[in-house]
């Protein structure tokens, strides 16, 4: 028995903060202002995992940029063990499931750091990431993202760097992918993949919100879509937490229970829904959700159930 029991773990696919606070200052230690989440903030919500990704689209020397972060994270996770387990391993994860930590994973939003060689994914691998997207809303030597016109798909370095991750046993995140490159993604896997962080195309129509045609193949895979709180991608004008049920709904419709997940962009974002200001609001969410007569299971399937799942597999395939 995990140290769930019968209740679903609360589980966020996806924050910035990591970076936010290596670039502007600031500790997941105690309080810092200007955050969406801190140690304090997760024990408070009780959160139970929190993946917090490493984007270096846009910065110089993308590589030893990303490996000064990740050696931010270190000297921070020296001061957080007591309260935090870095998930590299399924005997990170089982420690997780048994204990009383927050369970972290590091991911790499966009491949840039490893500057079009291949090599250094096993690299990046060795140094604790577990998750990875292709790209960010450009273009690089493996992928296109939403933000390129004509998009070609995914490239040969592209194709061989899916292959080589699944062989790894990382997870694979296509939120930020261009049309074609998420289609040949989708194409050449053999394992469930996630979307961190996305709303519904036809809800709101950004270009980063998923089309109907996407959600079922990430469903149908057996992964997951993480409902986000950036309010562009919710709908125009003043959000509140409200907003996302039209999301959530369609998600139900198109993909099922099974792929619901929370996916918030937390210190990513520059505003946010006018009820979920930070970590802290994130069960008023789920008490909006349960006002409105959506069931329990299926709020606690979409608070982390089905991402507990997911990573639960993933993390059986890696030593």
């Amino acid at each position: 028995m995990t140290k769930f029991g019968r209740y679903y773990p609360l589980i966020d696919g996806h924050a910035d903060t990591l970076v936010k606070n290596y670039e502007e200052g600031g500790t997941l230690t105690k309080y810092t202002p200007g955050r969406h989440l801190d140690l304090p903030r997760l024990q408070y919500a009780r959160v139970d995992l929190q993946v917090l990704a490493i984007c270096a689209t846009s910065r110089a020397e993308p590589y030893r940029w990303a490996r000064r972060v990740i050696d931010y994270w270190q000297a921070e996770y020296e001061q957080l063990r007591e309260e935090m387990i870095w998930l590299k391993s399924r005997a990170d994860f089982e420690a997780w499931e048994e204990g009383g930590k927050i369970g972290i994973i590091l991911a790499l939003e966009g491949l840039e750091p490893l500057e079009g060689k291949l090599a250094r994914l096993e690299e990046f691998y060795t140094l604790g990431i577990r998750m990875l997207s292709l790209t960010w809303n450009g273009m690089n030597p493996f992928a296109s993202g939403v933000a390129v016109r004509e998009d070609p798909g995914l490239t040969p370095l592209g194709k061989e760097c899916v292959e080589r991750a699944e062989s790894l046993g990382m997870i694979l995140d296509l939120s930020h992918l261009g049309r074609q490159s998420f289609y040949d993604l989708m194409e050449l896997v053999r394992k469930p993949v996630c979307v961190s962080h996305a709303n519904v195309y036809a809800v709101h129509p950004h270009r980063r919100n998923l089309t109907a045609e996407q959600i079922r193949l990430v469903a149908q895979a057996g992964g997951t879509i993480g409902l986000t709180f950036y309010p562009p991608f919710i709908k125009e004008g003043e959000v509140s937490a409200r907003d996302l049920i039209p999301h959530l709904e369609y998600l139900l419709a198109e993909g099922g229970e099974d792929c619901l997940a929370l996916g918030s962009d937390w210190d990513g974002i520059d505003q946010t829904p006018t009820d979920l200001t930070d970590v802290t609001r994130i069960n008023y969410f789920l008490k909006v959700l349960e006002d409105y007569g959506f069931k329990q299971h299926t709020i606690r399937k979409l608070a982390g159930g089905n991402l507990y799942r997911f990573l639960a597999q993933k993390f059986t395939e890696i030593s």
